[in-house]
């Protein structure tokens, strides 16, 4: 096989006993549509990745793709759609055709249609500079490539008395292509090796795994631009952060268990001399916390409670998934309708059928509709979505952010407040700790290697409990049910 590389980045291949000259994926992720395309539902790219070839059925078909028109033998690339974003992603395989276009039409669209010979994370895109195929929209997927007509002015002469031409102007009319967006996942990976390289450093190992991508990942994500992870096709950081060590020549960042808190994971350890760290280089992240320009009041986070919903209680709720979330209003609203599509109300009280009582486990052939809603919260998962101003959000499961206040006793009977989670609410420390020394006029620290504790831990000299509640009720806008250990405060005399 011979392999045409440009700046060292592989761009075509061919094999001398087939005549044909095909594109690498690298190639067609920018020029997608120089070669015919098929588009297929995205799980089909996982067989490809396992060695299959393109069976025809998984092929979409529909006006919304255009089919393309060649010949057997020709060069076929293959992009793949993904419903749950609506986006087109690559193209990320190429291969040779089985049967031409009009053969596969005839068919109806069975048997093998292309033999694939290039694929994503195959050898050959190990051999190039790897990263993650893009993905843009089925609106700018359909309209790349098109050209506008172009106005064709007539030619304007001006004569010199002999009949010859003095000048012809000629006006072109610029054709536009469309941007097509950077793909989600180079975006996250961008920030991960930026805050690796400028945001972390090893003394703070080991850190919680929520705690890096908020204070390394999410900062770094550039000026205009907002990194959703529900947009990749990780869906969560922890199956990014598995395949990102199967991209380099080595292991990068080493996840385990957090053996004092179950289900939470720690960064404990990154190999620097992995090859991706090494030839990473800057270009828009943030690595740097710039200094705003004048002092804004501060603007809490937005934190909105959900449920969301688990296998045993999906039958409930048609139309949803599992994962999906919803609000206590749309829960009630949901089982409402559900209660009245089967006759099953009576009064304050609900009539259990067979499903209601089964998810439930209530013994009683009736219920009191509170006494239902809370034996089908208790079947969710409770979870918080929390959404800060700059557009940075993060979803919570299993217990909310809490800002917990807790008085312990140091040297010589002497009392310390100490305060864990300002950083989940996006308080600056360095601010508060100033606003603190400044309001009770009292030695206050911070330290980040805290076993147990997300993020930072300030420590202030006596019980300041109903100053700090204060401070961050009044001045930062945090609802009381998001703060904890306000009842250690020192008891107001009467």
């Amino acid at each position: 096989m011979n392999v045409y590389t440009i700046d060292k980045v592989p761009m075509l291949f061919d094999f001398s006993e087939t005549g044909n000259i095909y594109p690498t994926i690298f190639y067609l992720w920018n020029n997608p549509k120089t070669f015919p395309v098929l588009v297929c539902h995205y799980p089909v790219l996982e067989y490809l990745e396992n060695g299959a070839d393109l069976m025809l059925p998984g092929v979409i078909r529909s006006s919304t793709f255009e089919f393309p028109t060649f010949r057997k033998g020709a060069p076929v690339a293959i992009a793949f759609h993904c419903t749950e974003t609506g986006t087109v992603s690559g193209p990320s395989a190429i291969g040779c055709s089985l049967m031409s276009s009009d053969e596969m039409i005839a068919c109806g669209f069975k048997g093998k249609g292309v033999q694939v010979l290039h694929v994503f994370r195959d050898e050959l895109w190990s051999f190039g500079p790897k990263g993650f195929p893009p993905n843009i929209s089925v609106a700018a997927w359909n309209d790349y490539g098109n050209e506008t007509e172009e106005d064709e002015d007539e030619e304007e002469y001006e004569g010199d008395g002999l009949g010859k031409p003095l000048m012809t102007e000629v006006k072109e009319v610029g054709k536009e292509e469309p941007i097509q967006e950077e793909p989600m996942e180079n975006l996250l990976t961008r920030c991960f090796l930026a805050g690796l390289r400028h945001r972390f450093t090893k003394n703070l190992l080991p850190m919680d795994v929520g705690q890096f991508y908020v204070q390394c990942v999410l900062s770094c994500v550039p000026d205009g631009r907002k990194l959703d992870m529900k947009k990749t096709r990780f869906k969560k950081f922890a199956t990014f952060l598995e395949e990102i060590n199967e991209l380099g020549d080595d292991w990068i960042i080493k996840i385990t268990p957090n053996k004092q808190k179950k289900g939470v994971d720690l960064v404990t350890d990154i190999n620097y001399s992995n090859n991706l760290f090494r030839d990473f280089e800057v270009s828009d992240e943030q690595v740097v916390d710039k200094a705003p320009a004048e002092k804004k009041p501060f603007e809490a986070p937005t934190i909105a409670e959900h449920f969301s919903i688990t296998e045993p209680v999906l039958r409930l709720f048609p139309g949803f998934s599992k994962g999906d979330l919803l609000t206590v209003k749309q829960i009630k609203e949901l089982i409402t309708k559900y209660v009245n599509d089967n006759k099953l109300a009576a009064g304050k009280s609900v009539r259990l059928d067979p499903i209601l009582s089964s998810i439930s486990r209530i013994q009683s052939e009736t219920a009191l509709w509170a006494d239902l809603m809370k034996a089908l919260h208790a079947k969710m998962t409770p979870t918080w979505h929390i959404r800060w101003v700059d557009g940075r959000e993060i979803v919570r499961k299993i217990s909310p952010p809490k800002v917990e206040f807790k008085i312990e006793n140091r040297a010589g009977n002497k009392k310390v407040t100490l305060i864990n989670g300002l950083a989940m609410f996006g308080i600056d420390i360095r601010t508060i700790c100033q606003q603190i020394q400044t309001g009770v006029a009292t030695s206050v620290t911070s330290q980040w290697e805290v076993p147990g504790v997300e993020g930072p831990q300030v420590l202030v000299q006596g019980n300041q409990i109903h100053f700090l509640s204060d401070l961050l009720i009044n001045s930062y806008g945090i609802d009381k049910k998001f703060i904890k250990g306000m009842e250690l405060a020192v008891k107001k005399k009467k």
